[in-house]
């Protein structure tokens, strides 16, 4: 009898090889196998892939190799039917298929006689078995799954800006990603700002080492596990839904519903787009003082040039020359800004409250620190406790997962508090320089920096009939500045024994030009 012919093929998926299934005992057995049956091996296939269906690279090769070769072959080995196959509908077409090639398919543990009809129903139940294991494995995983969602954990591979840590078999988490953190944050806060547009910050952040791409950014901005939440999907008859996850959260709930509100509930668009042309850097805030519709801008030739147009496309009963109106609106700003006395007023004042605050921020961060030693203490008691068997596995998961949610819970409160890499006193010195640069910045600033500017300082479209300019609202803040300076100056003179500066003259906060603006948006 002529020596038979045979391929191998041996596969483990990477949860069967943690569990002992290793891809050196299948070779062993089907060479073993081969050597006691005078077969001679004619190639060996290793695959690494789930049997839940024929989509592997390793078979697909074996495959091309037996249709190039069938005339070669004679058998394709497995050592059990579950290496084969775990789908029964997938499995009984390729046994057809291999049997008009010419080729037997056979386990070498479980070996049947094919030509035997009754053995078909042992083939059937060699065959069905994998995909009922699997079904069980399935919903098992599922449940699982359900359960841990439940309980606050992100089941899932870690989003932009977390990664996955295993603490054992059964307890795998997400922690944030320091340097990915930061970019998210600065996104957020950009965005909430309702300045720029998500494209816009999706290049900027892009720049700073936070690849995402064009589809995938607006899904990360509504995700709320940035918020410390883990969606619960549905289950049975349960819709899915968001609960407090035991993760430490990346971006504040009021940051994250700003963006919500700025970019995904309303219609507004952002300002600040990179299409934008530094000859119309007031499109988008100029109203027609005919319809109030919002001003487009074009180009228009004659005379040998090209000159630009702020234009109403509603009504088309107003057009204004762009450099004109450009003009004067910056000399609208410079009635704006506020006097120098004002703002050296309100410096001194703001740098008083902010020693005042900073008192209160460290004993905030002291009170907190202590809040997290307790939790420490309560988390290694009850660690006792469970070793010591005087806590159920249920009682003691629980009593984690909320000490865990309260730690996290502290540590944001903690790092809302620490100061940022920036200090704050950098940051208020470059606002008032802002403030009174406005002018200069609108003149020579880079287009985004203009936009950026009128975006903060403007809440509502600004009318301009040809000659004047006029709006219903101004930045709240520097409002403020203008409407308490009197109160808080009094304040500050009784405070200094009637100092000087009590003498400061304060404009007074009327709508028109005389009523002042604050612009801190870059």
């Amino acid at each position: 009898m002529a020596e038979r012919k045979a391929v191998l093929y041996y596969r483990v998926s990477t949860e069967e090889q943690s569990q002992g299934n290793s891809l050196q005992y299948q070779l062993h057995y089907l060479r073993d196998y081969c050597k006691r049956n005078d077969y001679q091996i004619v190639k060996e296939f290793e695959e690494d892939h789930s049997a839940k269906t024929f989509k592997r690279p390793k078979w697909n090769e074996l495959e091309n190799f037996c249709l190039k070769n069938k005339k070669e072959i004679d058998i394709v080995l497995f050592t059990r039917w579950d290496r084969f196959s775990r789908n029964i509908e997938e499995a009984w077409g390729k046994l057809r298929k291999y049997r008009e090639m010419g080729i037997e398919i056979n386990s070498a543990e479980n070996p049947l006689d094919i030509s035997n009809p009754d053995n078909k129903f042992i083939m059937a139940i060699y065959l069905v078995a994998p995909e009922v294991e699997n079904d069980k494995i399935a919903k098992r995983t599922m449940e699982g799954t359900h359960a841990a969602q439940v309980a606050g954990r992100f089941t899932n591979n870690a989003p932009k800006g977390y990664t996955n840590v295993q603490y054992s078999d059964k307890d795998r988490r997400i922690e944030p990603v320091e340097k990915e953190a930061e970019i998210l944050k600065y996104a957020f806060r950009e965005l909430s700002k309702g300045v720029k547009s998500i494209e816009y910050v999706r290049r900027e952040i892009n720049t700073m080492g936070l690849k995402i791409g064009k589809s995938a950014f607006p899904e990360l901005l509504k995700n709320q596990l940035y918020i410390g939440k883990v969606k619960v999907k549905a289950w049975k008859d349960e819709p899915e839904y968001w609960t407090e996850g035991i993760h430490q959260a990346i971006i504040d709930e009021d940051t994250f519903s700003k963006v919500q509100e700025a970019h995904f509930k309303t219609r507004m668009r952002p300002k600040l787009c990179r299409a934008d042309d530094p000859d119309f850097y007031l499109r988008k805030f100029l109203i027609c003082p005919k319809c109030k519709g919002v001003l487009t801008a074009c180009y228009s030739k004659g005379n040998g040039g090209r000159y630009g147009y702020y234009k109403c496309p509603h009504c088309c009963k107003f057009n204004y020359s762009a450099i004109k109106a450009n003009t004067k609106f910056i000399e609208y700003i410079r009635k704006l800004k506020p006097k120098d006395s004002t703002l050296e007023l309100y410096e001194e004042i703001v740098n008083d409250l902010r020693k005042t605050n900073s008192k209160d921020r460290l004993k905030e961060i002291k009170t907190l620190q202590t809040e997290l030693l307790k939790e420490e203490e309560r988390l290694e008691s009850i660690d006792v406790k469970f070793v010591d068997d005087e806590l159920s596995s249920e009682d003691y998961q629980r009593m984690k997962s909320n000490i865990t949610k309260r730690r996290n819970r502290t540590n944001t409160k903690m790092e809302s508090l620490n100061p940022q890499n920036t200090s704050v006193g950098q940051k208020l010195d470059h606002a008032f320089n802002v403030i009174r640069n406005m002018p200069e910045i609108l003149s020579s600033g880079r287009v985004e920096h203009k936009i950026q500017l009128l975006g903060s300082m403007f809440p509502e479209k600004i009318e301009f009939d040809g000659e004047k300019y006029r709006t219903n609202s101004y930045n709240k803040v520097l409002e403020w500045i203008f409407q308490y300076t009197n109160e808080l100056q009094i304040k500050k003179t009784e405070d200094q024994d009637k100092k000087s500066l009590s003498s400061v003259s304060v404009p007074g906060a009327g709508i028109e030009p005389a009523r002042p603006l604050l612009a801190t948006g870059f």
